[in-house]
């Protein structure tokens, strides 16, 4: 009976590295994608810039989730192409991009 004792931490320990490791997988939603583009948005853009410049729109092809616009008001267009998991990706080339 006190070997049981001996292993109980060690198993909780597992069971704690497994519920982490379950969370760090989980994709990120829409809105912390969009966040995330339009804080890296905020740094690069002019001084008059918002977090509610930016907008996206979901992309026909599977490989890239969605298209972050963000236009500041003086016209200057920002667009960033984001994968299923939220990376960045280069602009798509062809007649479908």
């Amino acid at each position: 009976m006190r070997r049981v004792y001996i292993f109980l931490p060690l198993a909780a320990l597992i069971a704690f590295a497994a519920y982490l490791g379950w969370q760090r997988g989980q994709p990120p939603s829409d809105t912390e994608i969009i966040n995330r583009y339009a804080a890296a948005y905020l740094e690069i853009a002019p001084t008059g810039a918002s977090p509610t410049d930016c907008a996206a729109t979901p992309h026909p092809d599977d490989a890239i989730r969605m298209v972050i616009n963000c236009v500041h008001p003086f016209g200057l267009t920002t667009t960033y192409f984001t994968g299923p998991r939220g990376e960045a990706l280069p602009q798509p080339l062809g007649p479908g991009a």
